[in-house]
């Protein structure tokens, strides 16, 4: 059961990108509404819980999850309850070929969707690829000058480079 006015995560969310308390959480094009946060694996070298997990730990206190000076540190759990929190959202989809997943400076980057698309999302069944070049994540399209990539849920349109609303 939720707190009495403890925000739920996208409008939590909005606000911890908005604060710029977090390096690397960052709007890449707020009009549309994409954002990246950073995605570091603790076993990298230079890992470090105060730099890294800063995001993770704040939703585990906000949540309840963490209590500091009573829970013992778990950024491995904070960072776990995040993703999952964050994928259960109908209204926020993860932009997979716009991620990078490995390396010092790995992050991840979401769209936050429209409420109508979120419904829609939620709604519609798993479409068949056209062809066997398309593969179960997305599809790729062009359309002149202008890239239309289609993952999950969310469509965005990549011109010289950049994300079009």
């Amino acid at each position: 059961m939720q707190q009495a006015g403890r925000l739920r995560l996208r409008p939590w969310l909005e606000e911890q990108i908005q604060s710029g308390r977090y390096p690397g959480v960052s709007w890449l094009d707020q009009s549309a509404r994409i954002f990246q946060i950073p995605w570091i694996h603790a076993a990298r070298h230079g890992w470090s819980i105060d730099r890294d997990a800063t995001l993770f730990r704040s939703w585990a206190m906000h949540t309840g999850r963490y209590r500091p000076g009573k829970d013992k540190p778990d950024p491995k759990t904070w960072k776990a309850n995040f993703r999952c929190a964050l994928n259960s959202l109908p209204d926020i989809c993860e932009l997979q070929e716009h991620s990078k997943k490995r390396g010092s400076n790995a992050y991840r980057v979401y769209r936050m969707l429209a409420s109508t698309q979120a419904h829609r999302r939620r709604r519609d069944p798993p479409q068949k690829a056209e062809s066997p070049a398309e593969d179960t994540i997305g599809n790729m399209q062009t359309h002149g000058e202008t890239l239309v990539v289609k993952v999950c849920c969310c469509s965005v349109m990549i011109q010289d480079g950049a994300s079009v609303a």
